[in-house]
């Protein structure tokens, strides 16, 4: 739904028309942009990296690694959290946690990692 906005936003700002008949990429070429999505993801994972530099006692670097007991959940689906989300990018890189730990320490691996996995390096 993100993408989705950003491509109605683009096309009103560009004053494309739907009678113009121009695909999604070739509006993201003509603004030299990736989709939000991916741009998001490529913050996310720059912000995760800082975070797992931080020395364990900083609240954000505890708060990532913190897990829920194991109480009583609400019913239906749970709801899918930043640590989840984060896990999933990792797997498409195919990393694991402690694997982007490990990465995240080396600053020049980490930003290769970031720039592999996000967008696919879509300005080049």
């Amino acid at each position: 739904m993100l993408d989705v906005f950003h491509q109605r936003c683009l096309r009103t700002i560009l004053g494309i028309s739907w009678r113009d008949h121009l695909s999604n990429d070739e509006v993201l070429r003509r603004v030299d942009l990736g989709s939000l999505s991916e741009i998001v993801r490529q913050r996310m994972l720059r912000f995760a990296g800082h975070i797992l530099r931080l020395p364990e006692i900083r609240p954000a670097y505890k708060a990532m690694n913190w897990l829920p007991d194991n109480g009583k959940h609400r019913s239906g689906r749970p709801t899918k959290t930043w640590r989840a989300t984060f896990k999933e990018d990792l797997q498409d890189v195919g990393l694991t946690w402690m694997g982007a730990k490990r990465s995240a320490s080396d600053r020049p691996k980490w930003r290769k990692l970031v720039a592999r996995c996000s967008g696919r390096n879509w300005r080049n």
